[in-house]
């Protein structure tokens, strides 16, 4: 069935190509071709490797094919991909692996300032702590909504969305007919309603963004939990501030109570051709021994994590959701040594924003989680392939081992990466 799909989708890409290049003697039309591998060793990312247990290994790879077809007050835009672990696929067998639409979209601008976006897209909002691409991870994330797109103004954008998930072909409407089984970060969510502004003049960026989830219980009930927030940044010659806020409130999929907040604030320096990053970021969380009714723990939602609290994803990254939140302290460096050599340095200090529990003496856990440090290398080497190189050392405390549940971790906890990232645009018409 699964190679049936394949070859489906392969035809379906053809058909694309084929129909796009034919229209392409009158209009507009762009081809993207996208492809990264990564080879990474694992030494304790995401969670602490205990002691007696190897690092592991392993290689992945996607190939993207985008197809950009403009046609008047019309965009229609298609991305196939394959992302899959190196050797999950025997060398006869094609089962394995994703192979999928990622996008499938059409544009269409009704006027100047008023247009309409349906189908599979992305949703990437601010500094994407929210809804971002999550383009580090090979899959990426996308979305089946509709969006509407207002200009208010050169420097004002308003744009709201809707999506609607469902995995049963039952047509009736009764709850246990219409039961959504994905569970995405954290939450089994129905649908979601959201809307965006953004202002931006000059060296100022401001943004309002109000999201509605529509979550369900395992019993079929919905629920409301909503999230407000604001972002602000502003840059003068040498130095630029950046600070978003955000608060929830409704119920999750558990039917808890929520009530949560996000909170962050950095300051950014430039020096020449480098710059330093001084910040903090602090997430609600919950209390081990608080009534299980309610919650206090903020979910980022749809955000791309890797970008935040460390590069190790020991938080938020398919893991610590419902959690006892998190403080994050901060610093961040780049240096650019020329036009294609750029070095970046990271420290953070974490610890939890609630109270974790009691360690096997009874006394009360300390909140301090770990130290992590993050370095990246990264070279152009053509304007089509750029190579990355990437370190993380974390020096974890008793409060991590007591979240992951590692009692006896190894002293060395570590993650190694190397990547190549392949990406051209072409214009056929």
């Amino acid at each position: 069935k699964t190679l049936f799909m394949n070859t489906k989708l392969l035809s379906i890409g053809a058909c694309f190509l084929f129909f796009f290049t034919a229209k392409a003697q009158s209009d507009s039309l762009l081809l993207n071709l996208d492809f990264r591998t990564r080879a990474e060793m694992d030494n304790g990312q995401k969670t602490l490797i205990p002691k007696g247990k190897q690092a592991e290994t392993s290689v992945y790879s996607r190939a993207r094919l985008g197809i950009d077809y403009h046609r008047e007050h019309l965009e229609l835009y298609a991305a196939l991909q394959d992302a899959r672990v190196w050797g999950e696929t025997g060398s006869t067998n094609q089962r394995s692996g994703s192979f999928n639409v990622y996008e499938a979209w059409a544009q269409y601008q009704f006027n100047e300032k008023v247009g309409v976006k349906i189908g599979r897209q992305i949703l990437s909002y601010d500094d994407e702590r929210l809804f971002g691409a999550l383009d580090w991870q090979m899959q990426g994330r996308s979305f089946d909504a509709a969006k509407g797109i207002f200009i208010l103004n050169p420097y004002s954008k308003l744009e709201t969305v809707i999506t609607y998930n469902n995995d049963d072909k039952d047509g009736d409407d009764l709850a246990e007919n219409e039961f959504y089984n994905v569970l995405d970060s954290g939450e089994r969510t129905k649908s979601l309603q959201l809307i965006h502004y953004q202002y931006k003049k000059d060296k100022t960026t401001f943004s309002t963004i109000g999201l509605n989830s529509i979550t369900q219980h395992l019993n079929g009930n919905h629920y409301d939990m909503v999230t407000l927030g604001a972002n602000a940044k502003h840059y003068w010659e040498h130095f630029g501030v950046f600070g978003s806020v955000y608060y929830q409130v409704g119920k999750n999929s558990l039917a808890q109570s929520k009530s949560a907040y996000q909170f962050s604030l950095n300051a950014d320096v430039l020096l020449g051709q480098h710059n330093i990053v001084l910040g903090t970021e602090w997430l609600s969380g919950t209390d081990f021994d608080e009534d299980t009714s309610k919650n206090h723990s903020f979910s980022p939602f749809y955000g791309t994590n890797h970008k935040f609290n460390g590069f190790m994803n020991y938080f938020f990254v398919g893991n610590h959701f419902n959690s006892v939140g998190l403080k994050d302290f901060y610093i961040k460096s780049n240096f650019k040594f020329n036009p294609k050599a750029t070095l970046s340095a990271n420290l953070h200090a974490f610890s939890s924003n609630a109270a974790i529990g009691y360690n096997a003496n009874n006394d009360k856990l300390s909140q301090y989680l770990g130290t992590e440090l993050d370095l990246v290398f990264q070279y152009k080497v053509a304007s089509y392939f750029t190579l990355q190189v990437g370190h993380s050392h974390l020096f974890d405390a008793e409060g991590m081992q007591y979240l992951k549940n590692i009692h006896q971790s190894k002293d060395l906890q570590t993650w190694s990466w190397i990547g190549l990232n392949f990406n051209t645009l072409t214009r056929l018409k």
